[in-house]
C-alpha cells in the first residue's frame, strides 16, 4: 500500500483484491497508519481496487468508526463501477463521503 501526506490528510492507495485473504493484512496496515498519523484525516484512493468482498467492506466501516471516535474523517475516491455497485447494493453509499477524483476529496477535507 502506497501513501502520500498532504497537509493534515493521509492518502492511502489501495490495490488489487480486497477479499477475505488480504483484508486482515490491509486493515492491520491501515490501523498502523491511524496510530502513527494521529491528527490526519484519511482518503482511500480506490482506483486500483479490482474486487471488494464483504471482508473488504468491513475495512471501510471499521476505519470510519475508529476515525469518527477521534473526530477525524475517512473519504473515498476513484471508485470503479464494480466497486461503486457493491457499495450501492449493500446500501453503504450514504455512510461515506465519496468523490470521483482525489482532488475533489482533498478539496472537501480542506474545507472541514
Amino acid at each position: 500500500m502506497e501513501s502520500k501526506k498532504i497537509d493534515t490528510t493521509l492518502i492511502l492507495y489501495l490495490k488489487g483484491r480486497l477479499d477475505a485473504y488480504l483484508s486482515k493484512t490491509v486493515e492491520k496496515e491501515i490501523n498502523e497508519f491511524i496510530n502513527i498519523e494521529t491528527s490526519c484525516n484519511f482518503i482511500f484512493n480506490l482506483k486500483d481496487v479490482e474486487y471488494l468482498s464483504s471482508s473488504g467492506l468491513r475495512i471501510f466501516v471499521s476505519t470510519t468508526r475508529i476515525l469518527k471516535e477521534n473526530k477525524r474523517i475517512l473519504v473515498l475516491c476513484n471508485m470503479n463501477k464494480a466497486v461503486h455497485n457493491i457499495f450501492r447494493i449493500v446500501e453503504l453509499l450514504d455512510m461515506f463521503n465519496i468523490f470521483n477524483t482525489e482532488k475533489e476529496a482533498i478539496d472537501f477535507l480542506r474545507k472541514k
